[in-house]
């Protein structure tokens, strides 16, 4: 027996698609194809999610093998049968793209030390690893691979008769008889509407990057900031939850280290287009090799908690670099972040250190100093790593002969960085055709999700993955919702 049916429905409709991001463009288009008036409900003042301020990439497996790296990587947390049908469907992502009205190129790597999206697999030396490729969508040189995206997908939506609702969050799922979700409720305007979906409701409202309480519940370090859209506090997986489903990866994140600052509410992202630049942690001290990291399980390699000491000890990383390493290129590239509309870098970081978010001293005891640092540790520690440079040989960590350049030209400089997200992956389960499942694993009538919003990668991440995602199961969702017979 329904529990919280409305007195009225202020919109009918067929399919409501909960978040207007990459995933709900998707899944709008694809519902709207097939036959269904469409409502897309949207929190924030307009449509992008983390869709527009991502790096862009779109995975595009070339071959049935590269299941086998996916199935490595997930390590036994997604059903091989969702983890083909993602494969399958992926190989076909730049046909979507065309079919469309755009095109693809080949991802190119941003020329950093310290680290950028490769075109490449994340884990290269897993078996199956060579089975792909990254696309971006084709445009000007100048836009970000991210802007040429959301231009084609909101470009596509426009040209359909879908309704889009912006500024009205969505509050709760409305159920019928035997548990069947019939509409949602959201606000606008400091008035509650109720929508009804005759076929069904796709959830897509991205994770919970921006939900301190589940981020401390299933998170591995705190505080971990994020880069993306503020928009995604966990709104879809509470409300999944309140209609009965289950939740699954929920401890899968992509992240990196960022900048935060008190101004802004996401993080910057931070890039070294310079070899002259070390991290090290709360001990003044190098731990990891600086340029021999995955971008998108930076976060994970410095969230190591020491029981003895009961600290994070790599938390927060410092960046230690010198004036030609300043001079270089700006550290935030201002291509990707919620950040890079609100806020631009200056050329040679100069704006960025009269602010106080980059600290300079002129000589590294100095530095150490402004950074509550052991003068001598920081010195040895840099001079150690400059010996390094000359012998062409980092004993320690084994960052390659190419990367190392000396830090030994005043004055010096540090930002200090905390691990940051890219996005979540935890969200209601889901199955291979996009429904939301229950907690004993049984399919919730007439409920999807696609996206971020429980993703299928549940263990490590493969970049360009969630794009990709956003568009395989935005089309499974849209046409299984579609495909529905009106409940009335």
């Amino acid at each position: 027996m329904c529990t919280n049916l409305p007195e009225k429905w202020d919109i009918e409709t067929d399919v409501v698609v909960v978040g207007y991001g990459g995933a709900g463009a998707v899944a709008a288009i694809t519902a709207s194809d097939n036959g269904a008036a469409v409502t897309i409900l949207e929190k924030m003042p307009s449509g992008g999610g983390n869709t527009r301020v991502c790096g862009g990439g779109i995975l595009n497996p070339t071959d049935m093998q590269f299941a086998g790296y996916m199935e490595t990587i997930c390590a036994g947390t997604t059903e091989p049968v969702i983890i083909r049908t993602y494969v399958e469907k992926a190989m076909k992502n730049g046909d979507w793209i065309r079919s469309a009205g755009g095109d693809v190129q080949p991802q190119m790597a941003l020329q950093v030390s310290y680290p950028g999206a490769s075109p490449k697999a994340s884990f290269p030396k897993l078996p199956n690893s060579q089975f792909m490729v990254k696309y971006n969508v084709k445009g000007p040189a100048d836009e970000p691979n991210a802007e040429r995206l959301w231009k084609l997908l909101s470009g596509n939506v426009a040209r359909r008769p879908i309704n889009i609702v912006t500024g009205a969050p969505a509050e709760e799922l409305i159920t019928g008889q035997n548990g069947e979700v019939i509409g949602v409720t959201a606000r606008r305007d400091g008035q509650k509407l109720a929508f009804k979906a005759r076929k069904g409701v796709i959830l897509t409202c991205g994770g919970f990057e921006y939900d301190e309480a589940t981020k401390n519940d299933f998170l591995p370090c705190r505080p971990f900031y994020a880069f993306g859209n503020p928009g995604n506090t966990g709104d879809g997986i509470r409300m999944a939850q309140k209609a009965g489903a289950g939740v699954w990866h929920m401890p899968a994140t992509s992240g990196q280290l960022g900048l935060k600052v008190p101004d802004f509410q996401a993080a910057f992202i931070i890039r070294f287009f310079t070899e002259r630049f070390i991290f090290v942690d709360r001990d003044a001290r190098r731990f990891l090799n600086e340029t021999g990291l995955e971008v998108h399980e930076i976060a994970a390699r410095v969230s190591v908690f020491d029981t003895d000491r009961f600290i994070y000890p790599h938390i927060p990383v410092y960046a230690i670099f010198d004036e030609p390493g300043r001079r270089k290129a700006p550290i935030n590239p201002g291509n990707s972040g919620f950040n890079r509309t609100l806020y631009k870098w200056s050329k040679d970081n100069s704006a960025e250190i009269d602010k106080g978010w980059i600290v300079k001293g002129k000589n590294i005891a100095e530095l150490a100093h402004k950074i509550s640092f052991d003068e001598g540790i920081l010195e040895e520690t840099v001079l150690q790593y400059n010996e390094s440079c000359r012998t062409g040989k980092d004993a320690e960590f084994g960052r390659s002969r190419e990367t190392l350049a000396p830090i030994d030209t005043p004055p010096y400089y540090a930002v200090v960085l905390w691990p940051s997200l890219i996005n979540t992956q935890g969200g209601p389960r889901r199955d291979v055709r996009a429904r939301v499942l229950d907690a004993m694993g049984r399919p919730i009538p007439r409920l999807y999700s696609a996206g971020e919003l429980g993703s299928v990668w549940g263990f490590m991440y493969q970049g360009s993955g969630n794009i990709a995602e956003c568009i395989v199961f935005g089309q499974i969702a849209g046409q299984n919702a579609a495909a529905q017979k009106p409940w009335g």
